[in-house]
């Protein structure tokens, strides 16, 4: 009888995901750096256990939105505190590896994809929210000063999240359109490309893989630069740095000069952001 294939193992699995991850194109460095790697190690340990993609989904939920309930209703500004950051962190990290573990499962949904939209984008919500139940609870400021400054935390960071992943789905439904456009057109010339025809009305070569390749080189240099610069100016908005920011909850004062500093950088963002948007909507209509 022919022997059942061997299951892949962890390091195996680690480097399928690392040969298949996103594009870096401007992710931010601890979502590139650590989140990812992080989320990877997760999914290619649970790979060959009963554990699915939905489970590990909510599992990050609970550690992200009871960390966040605790922090409203009751934390105090003492070193336990610290500890919603690293639940934070921890959820985070888990929010990264249900997608890779759903690649090495092949059990990829749309409903997995929405609830996983629906829960991140729940949470920047009940965070801010949070915060502001802490500091006042915890502190002198004025609470309209806080609620100003949690709300725009909240708004921006919100604007981000949502602007982005519909921006995201748009781009891929463009690129599909634009598929099927040069299909029908292959269709309708039986599939037989025509030459290239040059200004003088003559065939021309097309140039072969090799030419330019010391340009291409170079360009692709350039561009690891560029994205390198991106990664890094993004930083200040990337949710885990966020994360990190709640270690600082027992020095309350500490803790509010970061958060009022992220909510600038989040604000800032978002008003470069929108209008880069709105250019490349109304180039793919």
């Amino acid at each position: 009888m022919p022997q059942a294939a061997a299951k892949a193992g962890f390091r195996e699995s680690f480097e399928q995901l690392k040969q298949a991850q996103k594009s870096r194109k401007g992710v931010p460095l601890y979502l590139l750096w650590v989140n990812r790697p992080a989320g990877r190690v997760i999914a290619a340990a649970l790979r060959n256990t009963r554990i699915r993609p939905n489970h590990v989904t909510f599992a990050g939920a609970v550690l992200t939105y009871g960390s966040l309930l605790w922090l409203a209703f009751g934390a105090g500004a003492d070193p336990s505190s610290a500890l919603v950051g690293v639940l934070l962190a921890l959820g985070y990290a888990l929010d990264s590896a249900d997608g890779q573990l759903a690649r090495l499962q092949g059990s990829s949904s749309a409903y997995g994809e929405w609830l996983d939209h629906i829960l991140d984008n729940g949470r920047i919500a009940v965070m801010h929210v949070a915060v502001f139940c802490f500091l006042f609870r915890n502190t002198d400021y004025d609470p309209v000063l806080l609620a100003s400054l949690t709300g725009a935390f909240l708004f921006a960071s919100s604007t981000i999240f949502f602007g982005g992943a519909l921006l995201d789905q748009l781009r891929r439904n463009a690129a599909a359109r634009a598929a099927e456009q040069v299909q029908a057109g292959r269709q309708k010339r039986n599939g037989t490309p025509g030459p290239v025809i040059g200004r003088s009305g003559r065939s021309r070569a097309v140039p072969g893989p090799t030419n330019g390749a010391a340009a291409g080189t170079a360009n692709a240099a350039a561009e690891s630069r560029r994205l390198m610069r991106r990664s890094i100016v993004t930083l200040p908005v990337d949710y885990g740095v966020t994360c990190l920011a709640f270690l600082l909850l027992p020095l309350p004062g500490v803790f509010v000069s970061v958060y009022a500093g992220l909510a600038a950088a989040h604000v800032l963002m978002c008003a470069a952001f929108l209008p880069k948007w709105r250019s490349e909507l109304l180039g793919l209509a």
